[in-house]
C-alpha cells in the first residue's frame, strides 16, 4: 500500500508519462496530416495535456510540479546545441561573412523590433521581458527569460507562437522575392523561427535543414549570452 509520502512521485511520474503519451500521439497526428502546421505536435500535446489537467482539476502550478524531471533535462540539451555548431562549423565557413552576418542581423533585429511593438501598447514588464527571447529554442529562451527577470512558462509560449508564424511567413516571402537558394532559406528560418523553422527547413532539403541548424544554435547560443550580460551592465 502507497503511503502519503509515495503519493507525490506516483503523481509525477504519473504527469510525465501522460506528458510523453500526448506528444507522441500529436507527433502521429503532425504526420497523418502530412506536415500541416496547424497540427504541429508541441501545439496539440499542449492542448492535450492543458484539457486533461482541466479534466482532473489539476492546476498549472502542480503540473509544472509533477512534470519538473523533464524540465531538468532542458540543461543538458541547452549544453548538446554545441555538438551540432561544431559538426557544422564547416557549413558556416563555407558560407562566408555573408551567411553569418545574416545569422547576427537577424538575432539583433528581433529583440529590437520586439521593443519596438511593445512600445506601441500598454503591456507589462513581464510579457516585455519574455518577448525578448521569442526567436531563439524553447530550453535557451527559458533560461534566458529567467536571468532578465521575465517570465520562463510564458517565454515557451511566445516561441512556439514565434516559429509557426515565422514558418508561415516565410513561405510567403520566399515566394514573392523568388528567394529558391536553400542555404539562404535555411538561415533565415533557423534564425527567426528556430526548431519549428529547422524543422521545416528540413523538409524544403538536406540542405537547407543543415544551415537552419546551424543558424538556430548561433543564434541561440549568442542571444543567450548577450541579452543577461546586457541587463547585468545597463540594468535595463
Amino acid at each position: 500500500m502507497l503511503d502519503s509520502q509515495s503519493w507525490p512521485y506516483l503523481e509525477s511520474g504519473m504527469w510525465v508519462f501522460i506528458t510523453f503519451i500526448a506528444y507522441m500521439c500529436a507527433l502521429y497526428i503532425f504526420r497523418f496530416s502530412k506536415n500541416n502546421l496547424m497540427f504541429h505536435p508541441i501545439v496539440i500535446a499542449a492542448l492535450m495535456v492543458a484539457g486533461l489537467c482541466i479534466a482532473s482539476n489539476t492546476s498549472f502550478a502542480d503540473y509544472a510540479l509533477y512534470s519538473s524531471p523533464m524540465g531538468w533535462l532542458l540543461g543538458p540539451i541547452t549544453v548538446a546545441l554545441a555538438v551540432p555548431v561544431y559538426q557544422q562549423l564547416q557549413y558556416l565557413i563555407a558560407a562566408g561573412w555573408r551567411g553569418f552576418w545574416v545569422v547576427l542581423c537577424g538575432g539583433i533585429l528581433a529583440p529590437v523590433f520586439t521593443i519596438l511593438i511593445m512600445s506601441l501598447g500598454e503591456f507589462s514588464t513581464d510579457i516585455k521581458l519574455s518577448s525578448l527571447t521569442k526567436s531563439i529554442t524553447t530550453p535557451l529562451a527559458i533560461d534566458t527569460a529567467n536571468l532578465i527577470g521575465g517570465v520562463p512558462e510564458l517565454a515557451a509560449a511566445i516561441v512556439i507562437i514565434t516559429g509557426l508564424m515565422g514558418v508561415l511567413l516565410s513561405r510567403l516571402i520566399f515566394k514573392l522575392t523568388d528567394n529558391n537558394d536553400q542555404r539562404a532559406q535555411g538561415l533565415v528560418l533557423g534564425t527567426i523561427a528556430h526548431a519549428i523553422g529547422t524543422s521545416h527547413a528540413l523538409q524544403l532539403s538536406q540542405k537547407a535543414g543543415v544551415y537552419s541548424s546551424l543558424a538556430l544554435c548561433i543564434n541561440g547560443l549568442v542571444t543567450a549570452i548577450v541579452l543577461p550580460l546586457f541587463f547585468y551592465f545597463f540594468g535595463a
